[in-house]
């Protein structure tokens, strides 16, 4: 009988000494969490991850590619929290490349968007818009960039309150106090007239 005690005791130590670790690396990981993404509120971590890279493709084309050093998945709101995500996205239908950085982010699976904030910055071939603030929707393929808006390529700059980029139709709108600014040599290229 005491042989069972014993091992009563012992088996009752050895789970919550488990318990214990259990939670304290969950808590952990959710301080990780909140100061990897600014977030001031309690996070339910329900799986971290290193070294994240999806991808998305639609009739054999890959749409967009998204990396990011570490990622936090939030099961039941179907949130994943990134650090450092870096997405490549494919406009249809020539692939043109437009890639976006920043140093945080979140996607809502279930809503389908994307929100990144800090130094965000987003690029093609042809300019950078550069943001406070950008959301991705995916079913509209619409770009949402806000606070301190700035925009330069060859041959002009200019800054806006708000941006939009329709992926779509590949079309970029600023508005709110918009200020652009082109440089004589590329004028001609920029309007399409006399310089």
């Amino acid at each position: 009988m005491r042989k069972w005690l014993i091992w009563g005791v012992l088996l009752v130590l050895i789970g919550g000494g488990l318990y214990y670790l259990q939670t304290s690396v969950e808590k952990q990981i959710a301080e990780e969490v909140k100061d990897a993404i600014g977030n001031d509120a309690e996070t339910n971590v329900d799986l971290s991850l290193q070294g994240i890279e999806l991808k998305q493709g639609e009739d054999g084309k890959e749409l967009w590619t998204l990396k990011a050093s570490n990622g936090w998945y939030q099961k039941d709101e179907s949130i994943i929290d990134l650090a450092e995500p870096d997405i490549m996205y494919f406009v249809q239908p020539n692939r043109d490349k437009v890639h976006i950085v920043a140093p945080h982010g979140t996607i809502n699976q279930r809503e389908g968007i994307a929100r990144l904030w800090g130094d965000v910055t987003v690029s093609n071939p042809k300019g950078t818009i550069t943001s406070s603030e950008l959301s991705f929707e995916d079913k509209k393929k619409m770009l949402f960039m806000t606070g301190s808006v700035t925009f330069t390529g060859e041959g002009f700059a200019g800054s806006s309150d708000e941006a939009s980029w329709n992926l779509k139709d590949n079309q970029i709108t600023a508005t709110g106090n918009v200020t652009v600014q082109f440089r004589a040599a590329k004028l001609n290229d920029a309007v399409g007239g006399e310089k």
